[in-house]
């Protein structure tokens, strides 16, 4: 496969620097419907704006009802398909906003936030088929988590090359952004994107409130076992946090055995695992046959204060999926178990 596609989107970023801190680039293409920038401003429920008339509050500032700088958003028709660019916010990541997108079409999404995390979606019909993360495209959900595998060569080999330590040959994002373009055929033009007028005309996309859902991870991978963990006695949801722990800890070597250890008896416990020992399971190495990373992070996860972090307990058994997929078959059947009495 040619690599000018990446090149191109490599060359875009390099030259772009701000958008390191983040971005989020749809195209949204006609499957049994056509699409146009209009069809697509009234699934946004949206309105043409124009920013100069626009004061945006400070982020400390906000207060529901304010303009809100992250829903704005640029398009334009690229022969039958449109494209949109959020260069501040990720409206176009959403769930929610991609059901409604897909009504009759298909939508890819791309995005990642000052952080490096980020995603590619893919909608069609209103059904979410699949997202993958960027980073680690073994990490992936949808009602079709499986229909981007044939597109995902360049992401493995860039994530393979960060493994080894080449970082400068890990070029995630481009890769990304290369795999939406090869999918619809659509590049992200150079003269759009450099034409925005800040302030200038824009779109600006309305409310569009979120699906009911649990944090965590795990809901997606396995609704029902979700809820009726959240639902259960905490020492039953505590021993089952126990049994996959105590599996990830078994299967792997870590480098950093007393952070293991620690963290597996807090979770048996139910206390909570000492700061500088959470940070220290957090940058343990994992080596063993499996997916060592997914590991660290399920066991890392499983400590985590409500409200306090990103991850929450019950991503353990997201990550343990990854980590061990030939066991958690069994683990899930004693989960079950566990839940039943």
């Amino acid at each position: 496969m040619s690599d000018d596609v990446v090149a191109y989107y490599r060359q875009f970023l390099d030259e772009r620097s701000w958008y390191a801190e983040g971005l989020s680039w749809t195209v949204i293409q006609p499957a049994s419907e056509p699409v146009t920038e209009d069809v697509v401003l009234r699934r946004l429920r949206g309105r043409r704006v124009d920013l100069t008339e626009i004061r945006f509050p400070h982020v400390n500032d906000f207060r529901p009802g304010m303009p809100d700088e992250s829903k704005v958003a640029y398009l334009t028709q690229v022969g039958p398909a449109v494209v949109m660019l959020q260069p501040n916010g990720f409206e176009g990541a959403r769930r929610e906003v991609l059901r409604w997108l897909s009504d009759g079409v298909r939508v890819h999404n791309i995005d990642w936030t000052i952080n490096g995390n980020g995603g590619i979606s893919y909608a069609v019909y209103g059904k979410v088929l699949a997202w993958v993360d960027k980073n680690d495209p073994g990490r992936r959900h949808g009602e079709q988590p499986d229909v981007l595998d044939n597109d995902l060569d360049g992401l493995r080999e860039a994530r393979r090359r960060w493994d080894v330590g080449d970082l400068a040959g890990a070029d995630v994002n481009a890769e990304a952004m290369a795999l939406v373009e090869r999918r619809t055929g659509v590049r992200l033009d150079v003269g759009w994107v450099d034409g925005f007028e800040e302030p200038g005309q824009a779109v600006m996309i309305g409310d569009i409130p979120r699906d009911p859902r649990p944090p965590g991870r795990f809901r997606h991978k396995d609704p029902d076992l979700d809820a009726r963990l959240r639902s259960a006695p905490e020492p039953t949801r505590r021993a089952a946090l126990t049994l996959v722990a105590r599996a990830l800890a078994d299967r792997f070597t870590f480098s950093d055995s007393e952070a293991v250890a620690s963290t597996v008896g807090s979770i048996e416990r139910g206390v909570p695992l000492a700061p500088e020992m959470r940070t220290r399971m957090f940058r343990s190495q994992a080596t063993g046959d499996g997916e060592a990373r997914s590991a660290v992070h399920g066991l890392y996860a499983a400590t985590a204060l409500p409200d306090r972090h990103a991850d929450e307990p019950l991503d353990l058994l997201n990550a343990a999926t990854y980590a061990i997929p030939d066991e958690w078959p069994r683990l899930r059947q004693s989960i079950d178990g566990l839940l039943h009495g």
